[in-house]
């Protein structure tokens, strides 16, 4: 005796397709979103570069002004300034940053990095809302 595919098989192949299409596509967002920290940096001003910062980002930029240079190393999900051409040298003693908000700055070199981390809301209070 054959069995029929009767309207509530057809109902729950649906079903269950619907559900893996939306876990795809969920999926997909919370991956992006995990990687939502990203480095701006500007220069006079105007924006340089971003880089999204992330364990496996390696690499060294060197932003050259009238006033002087800047070299900058990003790794392990952060970023610092290893060596600069102005006098007093405070942009290096900063440090990494790597936290939503944080940033460096070197005012002789018109130098600003800031990391903004799109995910990353524990920094606000209800007051701030």
């Amino acid at each position: 005796m054959k069995k029929k595919i009767n309207k509530y098989d057809i109902a729950l192949i649906v079903s269950i397709i619907i559900i893996n299409v939306f876990l795809i596509l969920n999926g997909g967002k919370t991956a992006v979103k995990s990687n939502s920290k990203t480095a701006y940096i500007q220069s006079n001003n105007e924006l340089v570069s971003e880089y999204v910062l992330t364990e496996d980002v390696k690499d060294e930029v060197t932003i050259e002004t009238e006033t002087g240079y800047n070299v900058m190393h990003i790794e392990n999900g952060q970023i610092w300034i290893q060596e600069a051409s102005c006098p007093d040298k405070i942009c290096i003693l900063q440090g990494k940053i790597s936290k939503n908000g944080e940033a460096i700055l070197c005012i002789p070199n018109r130098l600003f990095i800031k990391i903004v981390d799109t995910n990353d809301e524990s920094d606000i209070d209800f007051i701030a809302d």
